[in-house]
């Protein structure tokens, strides 16, 4: 049975903002770039997100990255010990990327500033000036899913920054645990939260506690929308005019991407299509290939009805997305208009790596050893391989450091 779509009325509910010297960084769960030299980080363990004031970095052009032991470059800076990352984030226009990790049995949180240079800087986190804001009615339970993981961890599952704005996915205290906070920036002592409900197709019912786990945003009819997915793929439109403080929404499920998968991460970004730029997002999964979901293919899902009827397992429906070959990506960002950086295992070598990945093709050529990648194989007298193959494949090479491989023309 459908639960109604109902509204709890309240007013804005009030946060803690604090002004200290330094960031009492408990965990890390998610970083998001922000306005002005300031990198949101989200710890759940306190229910806070701290505004880290960034120091002063020049205006430097990207360049690629091929860090292919990103383990060893981390791990060794805190005394060996194993590493997990939590989050990445591009700081825009500096040629740096911010790498969360929890490391140790306690799972303390660091964070390195990494730079294609194959250079990392731990960020003194407890010497970093900051401002932050308590999340209101944050999980205060000691449940753990699986006997292993916190509820509480779920605290934050994603965010980002839209003008002017932080948009907070995750879990609350509720009834209606699912929630998307809005909270602006410099924080004040307001935050918006909306608790969110969907249609799960695949699961047939009506969920309201499993969290957005991957969010970007679309403008879709002239309007701003959150497109978010959940665990097993569910893809969802909200109109952002509709996440109001005390409201209780429901999402619009558009599509069903796959079961069994946990979505990573979303990012919104552009690529020319036959001479013109169209608008595009990219969702990385943990379980499932990545899709490629065109912004007009969301357009013309919200202009008809949502899916209101149970999908079958395994069955991809509601969108033509194309996939992408990014298996093993945990995190990805937009590192310049040409090219994704993504964190990622490469599991055919079981690496941790920090590489950067053109989005018109989204793939690395180095991770294959194809015809092409023999010393024997030669382009010429084939008009079609050197119109079509070639001129991509250069580009690939000088970007991900062979540029001695690169093969004559004639």
């Amino acid at each position: 049975m459908r639960l109604p779509s109902i509204a709890i009325g309240c007013a804005c509910l009030l946060g803690t903002s604090v002004t200290a010297p330094a960031a009492d960084v408990q965990s890390i769960s998610r970083l998001a770039a922000g306005p002005d030299d300031v990198l949101f980080v989200a710890d759940w363990r306190t229910a806070r997100i701290h505004a880290i004031a960034l120091p002063a970095a020049p205006h430097r052009a990207s360049e690629p990255f091929n860090i292919v032991d990103l383990d060893a470059l981390l791990s060794n800076q805190l005394g060996g010990a194993k590493i997990t990352v939590e989050d990445m984030s591009v700081r825009p226009g500096t040629g740096e990327v911010y790498v969360a990790v929890s490391y140790g049995t306690a799972k303390s949180p660091a964070l390195f500033v990494v730079t294609s240079d194959r250079k990392a800087r731990l960020f003194n986190l407890k010497a970093a000036k900051s401002t932050s804001m308590a999340l209101r009615n944050a999980p205060d339970t000691d449940e753990k899913f699986w006997k292993e993981t916190p509820e509480r961890s779920f605290t934050v599952t994603d965010m980002k920054w839209r003008d002017g704005e932080l948009f907070v996915a995750g879990l609350s205290n509720q009834d209606f645990s699912s929630t998307l906070r809005r909270v602006k920036y410099p924080f004040d002592t307001q935050q918006s939260m909306t608790s969110v409900e969907i249609y799960h197709a695949g699961h047939n019912q009506v969920e309201t506690r499993a969290p957005i786990r991957a969010m970007s945003f679309a403008n879709l009819g002239g309007k701003p929308y959150l497109v978010a997915a959940y665990n097993c793929t569910p893809l969802v439109l909200i109109p952002l005019e509709d996440l109001k403080d005390g409201a209780h929404v429901r999402g619009k499920t558009v599509a069903e991407l796959g079961y069994g998968n946990t979505p990573a991460d979303m990012i919104s970004y552009t690529r020319k299509v036959n001479g013109k730029v169209e608008d595009y997002l990219m969702l990385v999964n943990f379980e499932r290939g990545s899709n490629v979901i065109p912004v007009s293919e969301l357009e013309a899902a919200n202009a008809r009805p949502g899916l209101q009827s149970a999908v079958p397992y395994g069955q991809i429906y509601g969108l033509d997305v194309a996939q992408a070959p990014l298996v093993g990506t945990m995190r990805l960002d937009n590192l310049d208009d040409s090219s994704f950086i993504v964190v990622r295992r490469m599991l055919e070598k079981d690496e941790l790596q920090l590489v950067s990945i053109d989005k018109d093709l989204s793939f690395r050529l180095s991770d294959h050893i194809s015809e092409y990648a023999f010393r024997q194989y030669s382009f010429k007298g084939n008009t079609y391989q050197l119109q079509n193959t070639k001129p991509r494949q250069d580009i690939l090479l000088k970007a991900e450091g062979f540029p001695d491989l690169i093969k004559p023309n004639e």
